[in-house]
C-alpha cells in the first residue's frame, strides 16, 4: 500500500505513519545582516530578522554564535544574546546588535580557517534551542587587514 505524506515546510515530506516534530512551527520571511557583504573582521555586527510562530513563545531569546570547525576540535564563540521576550503567535521581528570580533583576541586557528557558521539561535527559559539560522561567514586576510562575508540564507 501507498503511504501518506504531509508538509512539514517548504519542500519538506514527512511520512504520515512517522511521529511529527514537537515543537513549535518556526518560518523566517526576511533577515538583514549588518553591514552587508565583506567588510573588516572586526566591524560592529547586527542582525534583525522577522519571523512568524504558530504557538507562544514566552521567555525566549535569540543566542548569537560563531563556530569554527579547526584541525583539532569545534570552537565556539559567543557573540551574545538579545533580552528575552514573549513572542505572540503570528509575525515576530528580532534585533540582535553586538560588538565585532577583536581580532587580537580571536585564536589564530581560528583565523586560519576560511569558512565558519554564524548561528543565531532561539532559546527557551531554559537555554533549550528551539530554531535556529545558519549563516555561513567566510574571512581572508586581504592586504594585511583581516576581513568577513557573511552571507545571509534568504538571498
Amino acid at each position: 500500500p501507498g503511504s501518506s505524506c504531509s508538509t512539514l515546510g517548504p519542500g519538506v515530506m514527512a511520512d504520515a505513519g512517522a511521529a511529527q516534530p514537537t515543537g513549535p512551527s518556526i518560518v523566517v520571511h526576511s533577515l538583514e545582516i549588518t553591514p552587508a557583504g565583506e567588510c573588516p573582521f572586526e566591524a560592529e555586527l547586527a542582525l534583525t530578522a522577522a519571523f512568524s510562530t504558530d504557538v507562544p513563545l514566552l521567555g525566549h531569546f535569540w543566542r548569537v554564535r560563531y563556530i569554527v570547525d579547526t584541525s583539532r576540535r569545534r570552537k565556539i564563540v559567543d557573540m551574545g544574546t538579545t533580552e528575552a521576550a514573549n513572542y505572540a503567535p503570528g509575525s515576530n521581528v528580532f534585533t540582535f546588535s553586538g560588538p565585532g570580533f577583536d581580532p587580537s583576541a580571536v585564536p589564530e586557528d581560528i583565523k586560519a580557517q576560511r569558512d565558519g557558521l554564524l548561528v543565531a539561535a532561539l532559546s527557551g527559559p531554559a537555554g533549550e534551542e528551539v530554531f535556529s539560522i545558519n549563516m555561513v561567514v567566510q574571512i581572508k586576510v586581504e592586504g594585511g587587514v583581516l576581513r568577513r562575508n557573511i552571507f545571509n540564507p534568504l538571498e
